[in-house]
This record gives C-alpha cells, structure tokens and sequence, in this order.
C-alpha cells in the first residue's frame, strides 16, 4: 500500500526551523504609551501588540499602535519559539505641545519670541516632574523581580544631548533659545539578568501615589526599553 502523507523523517527534514539550532541577537523589547496632562496613578507596557491600543506616535492620532510604539507581537508575551535575556531597563520621557486627547506631538526645538519661551520651556518641568516621581516595578509570572523609585533611576541611552543654546541681535529682534532637560547617568543594569521564555506573562508597571500632572499642559509621551538578547529558533 502505498503511503500519501510525509513521515516524521520528512517533517524534520523539511522543518523551517532547524531542530535544537538556537541564534541569538541583539535586540530589544520597547513599548510606548501616551503620559496626559492630567496624569494617571498607574500604566502597564508590553501589554498590547502593534495593531492594539494606541499610538503614541508624533501624527498618528487616535490609530492603534504601529513598529514605531511598540515592537511586541503578542500581548504580554514572546511568541514561539522565542525567548529574551534582559540586561537593562530604560524609561525615556519626551514632553509635547498638544493636549487633544490620544495625541501626542513633538516638542519644537527653538522658540523665536518670550511667550512662546514660556510655553515650550514648560515642557522641562515636565521632565523634570515625570523623573522625580513615579515607582516602577517589572512583573515575570506571579512575582515581582524589580523595584525602584523614582523614574530617574531608569535614564535611556539614547537623548537629545542639547542643553541650551541664545543668540541675541538687539533689544528690538527676534531672540533663540532651547533648553533641553533630560535624565543623566547610565541605564539601570540587570546583573546578570532576566531570562523571559516563551509564552511567559511579564509586564513593566509604573505606578503614583497620586496623579502627577504636567506643568507645560500638554501630553508627553513614555518609552519603557528593556535591553538585551533575543533568542530565536534558527531557520
């Protein structure tokens, strides 16, 4: 009789993956959320994939979140057959100059006359307020393996390195300026990590004893990285 459906030897021959082969990369796991003007008391990362909530992404108002919010294409979860080594947590603030609800602009970098200063350099003490407030917590399973206050104990890598620049023609003309306020020091590093396996539940909570509102009055946008090492069946 003959045989119309492939052996086990034929799956393992012909698999995508390369049975027991495992690559590793470096990479990492990012989420972003909008931070309103009126402030919250808790938001959870990692919990909605690219296609779900919303976007926190300059121009892309009230659409669900896209690879520039977030790269996780499960909720809360690394799909098969991957998993990830965290070696640093990262919190980057970015204030903004809008308030309409779910949007999130970016901030210009210059302002050209004093009420316009006033208004754009608001956003510094938004900084400064997000950083020196706040507790965040990094959930694996059922048990919390991370806790540390406040968001300054978390500064990104990568940040606009301006810090202030005027020039100033006469009494009568146009003066520039920027101030730029960012968090300092190196990323909170994981010693000697965290491994996520897959199909494991985790999340990244920051969390406030009472809402911290933003003094620019505008919303601000929050990127919460963990860093590391991606691992992935090899094809």
């Amino acid at each position: 009789m003959n045989q119309n459906f492939p052996t086990l030897s034929d799956f393992r021959a012909y698999m995508v993956n390369r049975l027991g082969d495992v690559e590793v990369v470096k990479q990492s796991l990012y989420d972003t959320q909008l931070y309103p003007t009126a402030g919250l008391t808790r938001l959870a990362f990692f919990q909605l994939p690219i296609g779900q909530g919303l976007s926190a992404s300059p121009g892309n108002a009230n659409a669900t979140k896209a690879l520039t919010d977030t790269n996780m294409q499960l909720g809360g979860q690394l799909p098969a057959p991957q998993g990830f080594w965290i070696s640093s947590v990262e919190v980057d603030f970015q204030p903004g100059s809008s308030a309409a609800a779910n949007t999130f602009a970016i901030q210009p970098p210059t302002f050209t006359n004093a009420v316009a200063a006033i208004t754009v350099q608001a956003g510094e003490n938004d900084v400064s307020n997000f950083y020196t407030s706040g507790a965040l917590a990094l959930n694996i399973g059922q048990k919390v393996y991370l806790q540390e206050a406040p968001l300054l104990w978390f500064p990104p890598k990568c940040r606009f390195e301006l810090d202030v620049a005027i020039a100033q023609n006469s009494a009568t003309t146009t003066e520039w300026g920027k101030a730029k306020m960012k968090a300092g020091g190196r990323p909170y590093i994981i010693d000697p990590g965290l491994p996520l396996m897959t199909s494991q539940n985790f999340d990244v909570t920051l969390t406030w004893p009472v809402v911290v509102a933003t003094p620019s009055g505008f919303n601000g946008a929050i990127r919460v990285i963990l860093d590391g090492w991606l691992f992935r069946a090899v094809q």
